[in-house]
């Protein structure tokens, strides 16, 4: 089955490379650990290994072209095989779904770091050493902190998902600080290393300002509502209509009731004899 190369990441700070020379041509047999070109960073001019055998079938960035990392760099696979599906784009949904997920992962803002370091303070995070790596395992330390550090020097081994291989460093200065340990292993990214002046004060890049969190919806807890209140209120009953009382006078000493015309309409309805209608004032 045929395996795509994608431009790697040869630094921390790497966005592009330029295919310097190759070293293989389509048709070549390919084995693993095999140089198959030399690569220009930001920073330098690195030899690329091949982590796979098989027939260099198609080469997608010539000589003195530049293209971004994850770009297509070569196919190597058996000998003959079509390889039309990965020159027009196709992938695997598994690979598609995996890079879909990588875009739209959210991104750690580092600008506010960078602003807070001191001069001449450098954060060396996991490079990516191969085009598939997703984290790598710090083998081993070649230098300790305090140490002094020239450009080129090799900082540690690192353990990828496909080799071992050696990380140098790209900057001088004084080791100041090792975020991971022999046998640890850390996403790529993850911070490496801090190099910097000697006695400079790394605080800020250890403790990154956190970038601003998009403001979230507090769901608002059910409020208590006092029973009484909750509850339906009762709606009286409808009562008879009964003769205004102050409209009905029926303790006159003539005995003569003195009645509104609505009061005596309303007692004749209701078959209510108003003398019997004791007014209440």
């Amino acid at each position: 089955m045929a395996i795509v190369v994608n431009m790697p990441r040869l630094s921390d700070t790497m966005e592009e490379g330029t295919v310097a020379k190759w070293l293989k041509q389509v048709g070549d047999v390919i084995s693993e650990g095999d140089i198959l070109a030399e690569i220009e960073t930001d920073k330098a001019t690195m030899e690329f290994e091949s982590f796979n055998e098989g027939t260099l079938l198609h080469i997608g960035i010539q000589e003195g072209d530049a293209a971004p990392v994850d770009a297509l760099l070569a196919i190597i696979g058996e000998k003959g095989e079509d390889i039309s599906a990965l020159l027009s784009g196709g992938a695997p949904a598994a690979e598609a779904a995996v890079s879909a997920a990588e875009v739209t992962a959210p991104v750690v803002v580092a600008t506010a770091t960078a602003t807070a370091l001191p001069e001449g303070v450098i954060v060396v995070n996991m490079p990516r050493l191969s085009d598939t790596m997703e984290e790598g395992t710090v083998a081993t330390w070649l230098k300790k902190v305090g140490d002094v550090i020239e450009e080129g020097d090799i900082l540690a081994e690192i353990e990828t998902d496909k080799a071992t291989m050696e990380f140098e460093s790209f900057n001088a200065g004084t080791l100041l600080h090792i975020g991971i340990g022999e046998g640890e292993a850390a996403p790529v990214d993850s911070l490496l290393a801090i190099i910097g002046p000697k006695g400079a004060d790394i605080s800020a890049a250890l403790n990154p300002v956190a970038a601003p969190v998009a403001a979230k919806t507090v769901a608002t807890a059910p409020v208590a509502v006092n029973d009484a209140a909750a509850a339906p209120v009762a709606t009286p009953t409808p009562k008879a209509p009964v003769a205004d009382a102050t409209a009905v006078n029926a303790s006159v000493q003539t005995g003569r009731i003195f009645a509104s015309p609505l009061a005596k309409k309303l007692a004749k309805e209701k078959g209510i004899s108003l003398s019997e209608v004791k007014g209440t004032g």
